[in-house]
């Protein structure tokens, strides 16, 4: 079986800001058909990655190829950027309606009159936008102008595709719908995407690949399943959601398990509220409760302060207040010790 081709290779990056890296990496590799998500907080390198492959910054060491090609001047850098399409988090829509925003992007990339306007009205038509073909920029919610920008990048048939926060700036529901159509375009095409995102649930629904990066390097790299379930750092278990337990604390919640390092790591969701009679179930006390996004943090006392996430859904109708006793029921088969035992 013949493995799938090379759509982005970044070699031995560095990217500068004045004397100081921004961004190290020593090998990136995108294939073919694969969706990667760029996953790290804000200021991780993630945006300057996506954009050094995307040949809108030039290194100051390494090497970045596109379609097995290396650039070596303006015009071959243009000719490969045609093969690519983009979409921010600012749409940066032209001041003219909808349809002529799709239309422009589909004429630099030599589409005739009568086909652009064909291409113009079927992507805006499978983004949920075809009612707001006539509509400027300035009279459209962020959501809309945000449909109308994926559209554009899609009515090209891109290669390649690069996606830098593409969400950041939308409300909560409006951002899960357009990750919903998102992910549907990008299992109906061939297209490769590169997708930086600080939001681990948009990288777990849109990407095969996970590339974590912190303080801009690239730290660890595979499926996202096997990332999200068995980060190789605390620092990347952190970012994770992930609850991080010394031996001690494990065993409070888990009396019988065997210590085999120094820090413990248990997934978001592998720790459950439960009631007070059910088997081994841990009672513990209630220091604090944080939370947004459908997501809810249990800072609880474990002979010190240990935090699991648990959905929100899961403490509806539930009174919690610092100082109460919770039941914790625990998956012990997700528990998993760090082989990076560094806090």
């Amino acid at each position: 079986m013949t493995a799938p081709a090379e759509v982005v290779r970044l070699d031995g990056l560095r990217v500068h800001l004045g004397k100081r890296d921004i961004l190290v990496v020593e090998e990136f590799v995108a294939t073919a058909g694969e969706a990667v998500a760029l996953l790290g907080p804000n200021g991780s390198g993630k945006s300057t990655l996506l954009r050094t492959a995307a040949l809108l910054i030039e290194p100051a060491a390494g090497s970045v190829q596109l379609f097995g090609a290396r650039p070596r001047g303006r015009g071959e850098r243009a000719r490969l950027r045609r093969r690519t399409a983009s979409v921010f988090t600012d749409p940066t829509l032209l001041d003219m309606s909808a349809r002529g925003n799709v239309e422009v992007a589909l004429g630099i990339h030599g589409v005739s009159g009568s086909e652009r306007r064909r291409r113009a009205e079927r992507w805006l038509e499978r983004l949920g936008v075809a009612h707001l073909a006539g509509a400027r920029p300035h009279t459209l919610s962020a959501g809309e102008a945000q449909r109308i920008a994926l559209a554009r990048a899609f009515a090209v048939d891109p290669e390649l595709l690069f996606l830098d926060e593409p969400f950041a700036s939308l409300d909560f529901e409006t951002r899960a719908r357009l990750v919903g159509d998102l992910r549907e375009l990008l299992a109906a095409s061939a297209v490769t995407a590169l997708i930086a995102t600080h939001d681990r649930g948009e990288a777990e629904l849109l990407a095969d690949r996970l590339a974590v990066l912190v303080g801009g390097r690239l730290v660890q790299d595979g499926p996202t399943r096997q990332v999200l379930e068995y980060p190789r750092s605390a620092e990347v278990a952190s970012l994770l959601g992930h609850a991080l337990l010394t031996p001690e604390q494990v065993r409070c919640l888990a009396p019988r398990v065997e210590a085999r390092g120094v820090l413990a790591h248990l997934p978001p969701g592998a720790v459950r509220l439960a009631d007070d009679v059910e088997p081994g179930a841990s009672r513990v006390p209630l220091l604090s409760i944080r939370g947004a996004g459908g997501r809810v943090q249990l800072v609880c006392d474990l002979g010190g302060p240990a935090t699991f996430e648990v959905g929100a859904a899961h403490i509806a109708g539930r009174e919690l207040r610092p100082g109460a006793m919770l039941a914790l029921a625990v998956d012990i088969e997700r528990l998993h010790w760090l082989p990076d035992t560094t806090r």
